[in-house]
Order: C-alpha cells, then sequence, then structure tokens
C-alpha cells in the first residue's frame, strides 16, 4: 500500500510536465504524521506552497530538517522509474508524503529555515541544514542520477539518527556550460581511415622511386663541423711538425773546448 502510494506521488510530480517551463516540482516528507494542506492542487504558487510548509512545520514535529535545492528541476526529470531511487526509497519510509507536481516561481529557501528556527523555539533546538546540487543541464539524467546518490546518503544518515523532515524543490534556474563531443558515425571514421591509409602508402613510394643522394643524406651540419675542425688540428700539427724539424744545431756545440780559455777555466 505504501508503495503505491509512493508511486502515485511522485506521478503526480510528472503527470503535468510541460504545463509551465519554469515551473519545478515540490516534495515534503517526514517521519511525523502531519496534518496534510486542505489544498492538494497539484498546480499551485510559491507563495501557496510556503504557506502551506508554515502550516505544516508549526509544531515542530521533528529534530532534524533538510532543505534540498535541486537547479533547473522540472516535474518531467522524475518521470523515469529509475530517475532518483533513493528519494523514492526515503518516500516508501516516510510517514508523510506532500507533493506538489507544478510549482510557479522559487520558494524563498532562507525564509523556510529561519521560520522552522522561530516555530521550535522554546521546545527543542532544531537541527537545520540545506543542502544545495549540481545544476541540471538541458539533457540532464545522469547529473540527476548522481545528486540523487549524494542525496541519498544523506537520507541514510537522516534515518538512522531519528526524526527528520525532508524538503526537495526546484532551485533556481542556471545556465549550465555545454561540452561538445564530435560523434562520427562508424562509415564516416572508416572513410577517414581508408583515405589516410591512401596517402601514406603515396608518400612511401614517392620517397621509394628517388635516387640514393635524394633518399638519403650522407652530409649533415654536424659532419660538415667535425670536418672543418679536424683540418684545422691537422694544420696545426703539421706545422708544429715542421718547426721542430727544422731545427739546425752544429756538430762542433758537442764537442770539448781545449784551447787557452779552457784551461784557464780549469786552473
Amino acid at each position: 500500500m505504501r508503495l503505491f502510494r509512493t508511486a502515485a506521488a511522485l506521478a503526480a510530480c510528472c503527470a503535468s510536465a510541460h504545463a509551465f517551463s519554469d515551473s519545478s516540482p515540490f516534495i515534503l516528507f517526514s517521519s511525523a504524521g502531519l496534518e496534510l494542506p486542505a489544498n492538494s492542487k497539484q498546480i499551485q504558487s510559491s507563495g501557496e506552497i510556503q504557506s502551506s510548509i508554515q502550516r505544516l512545520l508549526a509544531s515542530c514535529p521533528t529534530e532534524r530538517y533538510l532543505i534540498v535545492s535541486q537547479p533547473n528541476l522540472n516535474a518531467g526529470d522524475l518521470s523515469a522509474k529509475d530517475a532518483v531511487p533513493n528519494l523514492r526509497r526515503s518516500l516508501e519510509k516516510a510517514q508523510t508524503r506532500y507533493t506538489v507536481a507544478e510549482m510557479a516561481g522559487q520558494l524563498d529557501l532562507k525564509e523556510i529555515s529561519a521560520y522552522i528556527q522561530k516555530s521550535c523555539e522554546g521546545s527543542v533546538q532544531p537541527f537545520v541544514d540545506e543542502l544545495d546540487l549540481a545544476a541540471l543541464p538541458s539533457n540532464g539524467a545522469r547529473t540527476l542520477k548522481e545528486n540523487d546518490d549524494e542525496l541519498g546518503m544523506v537520507l541514510e544518515q537522516y534515518e538512522r539518527e531519528g526524526s527528520y523532515t525532508i524538503i526537495y524543490a526546484g532551485g533556481p534556474r542556471k545556465e549550465t556550460s555545454v561540452i561538445y563531443r564530435a560523434d562520427f558515425q562508424d562509415a564516416v571514421h572508416q572513410e577517414l581511415k581508408r583515405q589516410l591509409h591512401i596517402a601514406h602508402k603515396r608518400a612511401e613510394n614517392r620517397t621509394r622511386n628517388l635516387p640514393l643522394f635524394e633518399k638519403y643524406q650522407y652530409f649533415s651540419p654536424g659532419i660538415f663541423t667535425a670536418l672543418v675542425a679536424f683540418v684545422i688540428l691537422m694544420s696545426i700539427l703539421y706545422a708544429g711538425i715542421l718547426a721542430v724539424a727544422s731545427l739546425e744545431v752544429p756538430y762542433g756545440a758537442f764537442d770539448k773546448e781545449m784551447g787557452p780559455a779552457a784551461q784557464k777555466k780549469q786552473q
């Protein structure tokens, strides 16, 4: 029975997915038993929903509150059964569920948080937390699933720690960057590969038919520099050898002097 009610609640959020392009769904569920508002219309203004929230939370029914903002959310985003599995699971466990398919305008989440603090003043010290999820792009099924996984971890913690109330609403409209990725079909991709292969073969054939001295490089700047340095060094060596070889010393320079001057020196 609870599963049927959960499916009906989410289905109500998707019943008029294309009614307003700037509208978003609203979901409130709680572990406490709350008296639902008399206004059950599926198309309401943000002011009407704000008043319904204040009546639901006037008695401070739970100790912990989580306000979830999902920018760029539309009712159509929740239409798929596997779009938000963690949110569906938490809805099944909740005692109270209040959903509106189309909310025109934006809720003031800061004002809701301040109202909860004021309502619980003097009775309990409430824990109020806000969770801002990543904005959904134009085709945001993947981003919505990632956000639902993040929300699921937070909801599991709330369910373990006692009474809670969750408010899930569409946040302000935000522009998201779109990354373009070229998607080539297989036929186009194969044709490009074939043309590249033909061009490569033609280049190989042109180089294969060239003369030997045009196909290979035998004289590079490095070889030229080495040859010049070798010629200069060999010239210096040759000049040195010639200089040493041109030295002439008379044989008499090595004879012992026997004249009168030499005898005087010996005396």
